[in-house]
Parts: C-alpha cells; structure tokens; sequence
C-alpha cells in the first residue's frame, strides 16, 4: 500500500494536461529565457522561449509574447528551468499562449514530503489516515463537485457528501473498534446539529446570497448554479475535520479512563472525560480561528486596503461588515459551535456505552466458558 502511495505520488511529477484531439490543447513547457521586449499591440512584453515537454512537437523550442501580469507574482517570476502551463487552440489558428505556471511538481514533492512523515512517524496509523483522506478526496471528486457543477441543490449534496465522508473515511483512518463506532455515532449526531446551525447562521446573517471576488465567475457560468446552497454547504464540509478530531479524541480519552478503572460510574467517567476534553477545546477553537483567517488573509487585507481607496477610510465595524469577513466569521463559529457540540454528545455516548459494553462482552466469555465446561 505504501509502494501504491509512492507511485501515485510520483507520477504527478510527470503528470501531463495534454489530450489529442480537443479544441483547446494544454501543453506544459520549461522556460529557457526571459527577456522584455516591446509590441506595437501589446505595449511592454515579455518573450520567453520555451521547451515543450507535450504533444507532437515535443522537444522542440518556441518563443512566445506575454503580457506582463499586474498581480501573479508567480507570473511575474518566470526563473529560467520552471515549468509552465500553455494553451493551443486549434480552432482559431492562434499560437501557444501562456496560461500559468505549472505548479503539479511542487504539489507533488510537498505531498510525498507529507506522506514520508506520515509513514515514519505515524506508522500504520498513519497510512491508514491517508487512506482516509484518500476516501474523502474520491468522495469530493465523484460525487459533491459533479452534482454541484450539474446545478444539483449544492446544500444537500455537502449534507450526503460529509455522511459519506463520516461513515466511510472514519473506519477507514481509525479502524473497526468501539471507539470508533462511538466517534462515529457522535459525529452523526453532532453533523445533524452543525446542519441545522448552518442553516440558521446563513439566515441571520445573510451571508447565503454573498457574492466575493473569488466566486463571482459563478454568475456567468452556462446554466444555474445553486450559489446559496453552496456556500452553507461549504461550511458543513469545513466543520468535518475538527468534528472527527474531538470525536475520536474523545471517545478514546474516555476508553482509556475506563481501563484504567472500570469501576467507575458514567457520571465518573463523563466528567473525567469532559476535565480532558475541555483542555482539547480550548487549543482548537484557537486553532480554527487562526486557520481560517491565515487562509483568508490575503482577501481581508485587499477588502480593507480598497475600502480605505474607495470610501475614504471607513470605520473599523465598515471594514468588519465586508463579505469576506463575514464568511469566515460564519465558518469560524459554526465549526466551533459543533466542536463545542460534539464534546458533551462524545463523552457522554463513550461513558454510556463503554461499561455496557465491557460488561455485555465479559457475560459473553463466562456465557462460552460455562458452556465449554459443560
């Protein structure tokens, strides 16, 4: 499993976008030079030639003009030996064009990079994480992305994708134990509250008919998409992680109290286990917050920079009352708000059912050793 891993991995390395026969042909390319030239319709531009590593000219160099881009500092950056992305359409008679860089080798040392400290220090847990994610990924892949872009209800299809992703990568990354069959209850139960508080977080706030710079391509795509849909659904998804991580956090602190003394009452044992969990919560919450405002950096700064251009230094709660902001305070709460859910719902299901369960399997064994006496 680990060699399939590997290979996998590698192969992206040499992943090529170029398919015969279709009216827009993508061909990767290694930038051999860079130089600023001058174009009586372009104004300023760069020519760069290149070394197609696609298609049926492989092998061979072209010198293309590219306009210099104002805000991809990757674009900008055109370092002699990196690989690029062009496009060739066959139907107009135009040449290469530049599209971007080719990022695929970078993604793909990253993730084996990934992937070897998994192995080393996670070890078979490990692998079977990823393996989880892999589940998840498929999921995402085959099922949530095809229906939302077919113009499905996009809320109810993140709803079906994240029961997917619960049943299936759960046992997948963790195994078949009771701890996991009670992180799995838990996350069912605590799934079913985040939906219900997502659905109420997008009415109170509006935040549901938010159109950013970063989705407003949805507008002119061919046919409807169901865009409200899709950003509530997005934050049932964005609680899945931390949901699994107090679940299974939980439910195995309270396994372990519970083999430390079995004597213990569910009320011991919930309790126990709430003194542990409280610690955990606090650590994640932060954790959350910092992850979606790292992530949306960028969009935050550019919102408050363009609203200080165009409205003339606006008030602090003007600049916190802006859709970016909005969304991730949304997505922020929400997840936190269920993380807060689960760690109750968790314990008490895994202080519940652990003594039942240790006592239900010790009369099975005296049932079977009474029976072999006989």
């Amino acid at each position: 499993m680990v060699l399939l891993l590997v290979v996998s991995s590698v192969s992206l390395l040499n992943l090529s976008p170029y398919v015969a026969g279709s009216s827009n042909q993508y061909f990767r390319g290694t930038v051999l030079s860079v130089r600023p030239a001058e174009s009586a319709t372009l104004g300023p531009v760069r020519a760069i030639s290149i070394k197609l590593l696609d298609g049926p000219h492989k092998g061979s160099r072209i010198s293309i003009q590219s306009v210099i881009p104002l805000g991809d500092a990757a674009a900008r950056r055109l370092p002699v030996g990196s690989e690029i992305l062009l496009m060739k359409s066959t139907t107009d008679g135009n040449g290469y064009a530049y599209v971007s860089r080719w990022y695929m080798p970078g993604m793909a040392t990253l993730f084996l990079i990934l992937l070897a400290l998994v192995v080393f220090i996670g070890a078979w847990r490990g692998i079977t994480s990823i393996f989880g994610l892999a589940v998840s990924v498929c999921i995402f892949a085959t099922y949530v992305i095809p229906r939302i872009v077919d113009g499905r209800n996009a809320f109810l299809t993140c709803i079906e994708g994240a029961i997917g992703i619960t049943l299936v990568s759960i046992y997948v990354a963790h195994g078949f134990s009771r701890r996991t069959t009670i992180a799995f209850m838990a996350s069912l139960l605590t799934l079913g509250a985040i939906v219900g508080l997502t659905a109420f977080a997008s009415y109170v706030t509006g935040t549901s008919e938010v159109i950013t710079e970063d989705n407003a391509g949805i507008l002119y795509a061919t046919h409807s998409l169901d865009i409200a849909g899709l950003l509530t659904g997005g934050v049932v998804i964005a609680s899945l992680g931390t949901l699994f991580d107090v679940t299974i956090g939980q439910a195995a602190t309270v396994d372990e109290i519970h083999h430390t003394d079995r004597k213990l009452s569910t009320t011991h044992l919930f309790w126990k286990g709430m003194s542990v969990g409280r610690e955990h919560i606090a650590a994640l919450v932060n954790t959350l917050a910092l992850v979606y405002v790292g992530v949306a950096l960028p969009s935050i700064v550019t919102t408050i920079v363009l609203n200080q251009q165009y409205n003339y230094h606006p008030p602090a709660l003007v600049n916190l009352n802006t859709e970016t902001i909005a969304e991730e305070m949304v997505r922020t709460c929400v997840a936190s708000i269920g993380m807060l859910i689960a760690l109750p719902i968790t314990t008490w299901l895994a202080a519940y059912i652990l003594p039942r369960w240790s006592s239900l399997r010790g009369g099975v064994t005296r049932l079977s050793t009474w029976r072999d006496s006989e």
